[in-house]
């Protein structure tokens, strides 16, 4: 059995002494003392209820922590096998943007220059089987897109 705790012990010592003091019971000081007796009894029950979730949802991030440690472990371990592998695209940087752009190699087998979007710009990118990029321009805007910059501005 759980030892009570400090508060408990203290007042319990208290209802003791209000309990074995005859001329506060016929006064209304001894009725106040009791009720406050019986809130800060009410108060450390709830602190201890407080203190039981405390723990169990400490140990439930603790389950959770080690459960996402597990996960990144596997993780990172299938991004190392990934990057010593040839998975099949180029990546090339937009001239206009900077940003990252990959090109499936299937597409060289056809041709020795590849058209590209860029998502990031919509710049339209010549990408050679060697490796080079020219920028060709931007795309032109569909119907669609420019009819719903209107509605969104």
């Amino acid at each position: 059995m759980e030892q009570p705790s400090r508060i408990r012990r203290d007042l319990a010592y208290i209802q003791g002494l209000l309990e074995g003091n005859q001329t506060l019971k016929d006064k209304p000081e001894g009725n106040v003392f009791t009720r406050l007796v019986h809130l800060l009894d009410e108060m450390a029950e709830e602190h201890e209820q407080m203190q039981i979730r405390l723990s169990e949802l400490e140990e439930y991030v603790e389950a959770v922590d080690e459960d996402l440690n597990e996960l990144e472990v596997l993780m990172y371990e299938d991004e190392e096998e990934w990057e010593d592998e040839d998975i099949g695209f180029w990546k090339v940087a937009c001239p206009d943007c900077q940003g990252s752009v990959l090109v499936d190699e299937e597409f060289f087998e056809k041709e020795s220059d590849v058209d590209v979007l860029c998502p990031h710009c919509d710049t339209v990118l010549t990408v050679s089987d060697e490796g080079d990029v020219a920028e060709k321009g931007k795309r032109a805007r569909t119907m669609e897109e420019e009819s719903m910059d209107l509605k969104g501005h």
